[in-house]
């Protein structure tokens, strides 16, 4: 089960909203797993299944996740 929270609600704007999931949040596909979105303020949130959020908000598939690498190790690397 994911505890991902998405702190912007993905619905209910007066425009349509660009909504970007990150890929590894569909690992997430059995019955029991969810991620957990905002509903407008801190205290209302919803769960709804990864590729559900996907489809309903016209969502687009982003790595949004950045990996950092010491520069150490950077340098190890080109060696």
């Amino acid at each position: 089960m994911s505890k991902t929270n998405i702190d912007v609600p993905p619905f209910g704007h007066s425009t349509q909203l660009r909504i970007f999931i990150d890929p590894d949040s569909l690992q997430y596909d059995t019955v029991n797993d969810f991620v957990w979105a905002a509903a407008g303020t801190l205290n209302y949130n919803f769960a709804i299944a990864p590729k559900d959020l996907l489809r309903v908000s016209n969502g687009v598939l982003t790595h949004l996740k950045r990996m950092y690498v010491r520069r150490s190790q950077r340098i190890s690397r080109l060696s």
